[in-house]
């Protein structure tokens, strides 16, 4: 895949590449992905807000301004065009970056946030409460697959095996 597409997953994990407070309480997997998605809409709405605040305001400037009725609005809309464009392209991006924080996995809460807690023992323990089963498969899935460099399907055999003696 493209180093683009991985830019938002870098830009959210750099959010929380701050260190947290020893004691300071670890946020669950959902109230992380939560805070992501509502701070990415914040930035939808707010850059929505402002290109129709322009665009309101090129629209009543054209009816008022003496000198946009002589010269039929050019110069003035012209730079106001390259700001409502520089605008729609941010909103552009902000979607984008929304649609990244609705698709946040938890593998992603666990190298974007949880690794760059200080006490991570302490904060391991607290999460390891708040996860769903749903949750621990995930992130047990993505450790397999970083350790053994393969699907959890496609594991070696000793790996399947629960018993000390290898037998199941």
């Amino acid at each position: 895949m493209r180093l683009i597409k991985y830019l938002p997953l870098v830009a959210f994990w750099s959010l929380t590449a701050f260190t947290m407070k020893a004691g300071a309480e670890v946020k669950s997997y959902r109230e992380w992905k939560t805070e992501r998605v509502q701070q990415a809409q914040v930035k939808v709405t707010t850059l929505k807000t402002q290109i129709d605040a322009r665009k309101g305001i090129r629209l009543a400037a054209a009816g008022t301004d003496p000198n946009m009725a002589h010269r039929a609005g050019l110069e003035a809309v012209a730079s106001q065009d390259i700001s409502v464009e520089k605008l729609e392209r941010e909103l552009r991006e902000e979607i984008y970056d929304l649609e990244v924080a609705k698709d946040l996995s938890v593998t992603d809460y666990f190298v974007g946030y949880l690794t760059k807690v200080q006490d991570k023992k302490t904060a391991f323990n607290e999460v390891a409460g708040k996860l769903s089963p749903e949750e621990v498969a995930e992130l047990m899935t993505a450790y397999a697959n970083s350790v053994f460099g393969a699907h959890s399907s496609d594991l070696p055999a000793s790996a399947n095996n629960f018993g000390k003696d290898g037998v199941k």
